[in-house]
């Protein structure tokens, strides 16, 4: 098998998700930012890392991810590397039809977290179909994730002493445009989409995971669209030569750039 790990520059995101797999959108060219054939490509790209400017000229690890040799499969997350929040994130896998995934934090972490352990339950089609959620190995729920007729995840529903919880996905097309509370059906998120035609970073994560960090985004993994969640203030995306977003800010009222988040991927060849 040929495989070749380039870590290639740094780019930025927001956080979104995922349970189809692999859903790379192929690039176009635009007015003044023409775009490569995607046919060109020498292989897939994926992300291993994101990164945010806390500081002056210092770039901070929110976000790294280990792959197994063809990424297929993550092995290791860690969120807010080398913080009093860090997360390790442990996966294990049990054939085709399950995997584990263990929450960890340094000895003198400050994270606070919903659970510490989760099971995930694949259906044929190598979806979710379910997940377990475990606190000390106490169970604490299940989610159930709902899926239409073309594949696409509609709900991530889960069983609370409130009654029934979670988030349910509107569709257009292949992007999600909106996300609604399915305790009381209100609009929780709008998604807009890129302002040129890229590729969005986490398009190759393999599932929607939630994160379990009560003080950080909901989600670990959020591959299911190309879009954006929608914010007050314009984003504007840079891509490398291949149409990925490698690096994503806003521009403040003064014309100046303001980086967000940087991204790094790895490629695999064909």
């Amino acid at each position: 098998m040929k495989k070749l790990l380039l870590l290639l520059g740094v780019g930025l995101s927001i956080l979104l998700f995922a349970c189809k797999p692999d859903p790379v959108p192929e690039p176009d060219s635009t007015d003044n930012n023409e775009m490569p054939d995607s046919t060109a490509l020498s292989g897939k790209k994926y992300l291993v890392g994101e990164y945010h400017p806390y500081e002056p000229d210092t770039l901070s690890a929110i976000r790294l991810i280990q792959w197994d040799d063809d990424f297929t499969r993550i092995l290791h997350i860690t969120t807010k590397k080398n913080t009093p929040y860090q997360i390790d994130f442990d996966f294990e896998y049990y054939g085709v039809d399950s995997f584990q995934v263990h929450l960890s934090k340094p000895m003198d972490g400050w994270a606070l977290v919903l659970f510490t352990d989760y099971t995930c339950h694949l259906n044929s089609d190598g979806r979710i179909s379910s997940i377990d959620y475990y606190f000390n190995s106490v169970f604490q729920s299940t989610q159930l994730y709902q899926y239409d007729e073309l594949g696409h995840l509609v709900g991530a529903v889960y069983d609370t002493d409130e009654g029934l919880g979670g988030s349910r996905f509107q569709w257009d097309g292949d992007n999600v445009t909106a996300v609604y509370s399915v305790r009381t059906d209100e609009l929780v998120r709008e998604c807009n989409g890129f302002h040129i035609d890229a590729i969005h970073p986490e398009s190759t994560m393999p599932y929607l995971l939630r994160s379990g960090d009560f003080y950080g985004n909901p989600y670990l993994t959020e591959p299911l669209w190309r879009n954006w969640f929608a914010y007050d203030s314009d984003f504007v995306c840079e891509c490398d030569e291949d149409g990925y977003v490698i690096s994503q800010y806003r521009i403040d009222e003064n014309g100046e750039k303001k980086a967000i988040t940087n991204y790094e991927y790895a490629i695999k060849l064909n």
